[in-house]
């Protein structure tokens, strides 16, 4: 059973529909993604033991986050959810924040081009072109690539463009209740759909349909799980039973049953960047899985 927290965590948001009206298809899509891009843009807040910094590539902010006056244990490049529409919120950040200062992450977040302005095509372009920075920065010192629903779906898809273009890969892949498949095709989706506290199939069909611009949904590009996902880094994967991408995550436990995944049951999509008790023992588990990848 999910804590005491978990469980009002998800009874609020589905009863309120603070999450599902941003990810609800419709006329009011489009305006709800207007009025989040009109706000002022989250950002880490000031933390005394992390070093915080702000960078640009072609034109996008990136954030770095790291451990003041330590070496850190591990280095992660994050690419953050949101639905492929909408920036990194304060969730993100103090996920972000306290695995640096917990266990001494030097972790870089790119805020990746968005859509319906941009489409996967010129997006994994863009965070194609970013990986190879990345890189030339890490002067070949290892590090993981993992990301958070659309992010995790992302940090797939640029995996595979990695290994199919011989360049160097992560150590590991971590994903966080990744969105694998843009088409909610799944009958199980139906059945999930009023637990779930954030996310809406017609929020998940539009979304998709504005980051695929003219590529089919199958392409790998923009859904993952159709990709060849031999040759890839150890995965470490994570799923909630009330949120509609479980079934990604399940379809990718099928493909490929050496992935490492965790999937509890009624807990809310993302729940592993959060707060609760489970979110803590997650965030430990990642800890595990990272820091030796890199070491």
């Amino acid at each position: 059973m999910p804590s005491f927290a978990a469980s009002l965590a998800g009874f609020v948001l589905r009863t309120t529909g603070y999450y599902r009206r941003m990810f609800t298809g419709g006329p009011q899509f489009q305006k709800n993604i207007a009025k989040v891009r009109a706000a002022p843009l989250p950002s880490p807040k000031a933390h005394v033991d992390l070093d915080i910094r702000q960078s640009e590539f072609q034109g996008r902010p990136v954030w770095h986050i790291a451990p003041k006056g330590r070496n850190p244990s591990a280095y992660v490049l994050f690419w953050h959810g949101g639905g492929y529409v909408y920036p990194a919120t304060p969730i993100h950040w103090k996920f972000l924040s306290h695995m640096a200062s917990q266990f001494g992450w030097s972790i870089t977040a790119p805020l990746y081009p968005l859509a319906p302005e941009n489409t996967a095509e010129h997006v994994t372009a863009w965070a194609m072109d970013y990986y190879a920075t990345y890189q030339a920065e890490m002067g070949g010192k290892p590090f993981v690539m993992g990301g958070d629903s659309a992010g995790g779906g992302l940090t797939a898809a640029l995996a595979q463009m990695a290994r199919d273009s011989g360049q160097a890969l992560p150590a590991g892949l971590l994903l966080i209740c990744p969105w694998l498949n843009l088409d909610p095709a799944h009958p199980d989706q139906l059945t999930t759909e009023p637990r779930d506290g954030i996310l809406t199939i017609s929020g998940i069909c539009e979304g998709g349909t504005l980051y695929a611009g003219d590529l089919q949904s199958t392409d790998p590009r923009c859904s993952p799980i159709f990709g060849n996902w031999e040759g890839l880094p150890p995965i470490l994967a994570f799923a909630g039973g009330d949120d509609i991408l479980v079934t990604d995550s399940r379809a990718l436990k099928a493909k490929l049953p050496s992935v490492e995944l965790i999937e509890l049951s009624g807990m809310m999509h993302d729940w592993p960047i959060f707060s609760f008790a489970e979110s803590r023992k997650a965030q430990l588990k990642m800890a595990s899985f990272v820091t030796p990848a890199v070491t």
